[in-house]
């Protein structure tokens, strides 16, 4: 067992701090690519903190979030 890692999933400080990390690229480099990316990663934080899911389903989700967040940051940026 390692420190990312118990039970077969990915312990929920890890996304959340991928998400912090993600939040500092997005601010040293704005473009609000890595803002989506963000949010991705703290809802997986937030779902890794109730169900302990395999890291394989954890980054699954992970992946859904980002397909489903880009196309809405799409349509809300060319509404702004």
């Amino acid at each position: 067992m390692s420190a990312l890692t118990h039970d077969g999933s990915l312990v929920s400080w890890t996304w959340f701090a991928l998400a912090l990390v993600l939040f500092a690229v997005e601010a040293l480099r704005p473009g609000r690519f890595a803002l989506w990316l963000g949010f991705a990663a703290a809802l997986v934080g937030i779902i890794a903190s109730v169900a302990r899911w395999p890291w394989p389903a954890e980054a699954a989700a992970f992946a859904a979030f980002t397909a489903v967040l880009i196309p809405v940051w799409r349509r809300y940026e060319r509404k702004a």
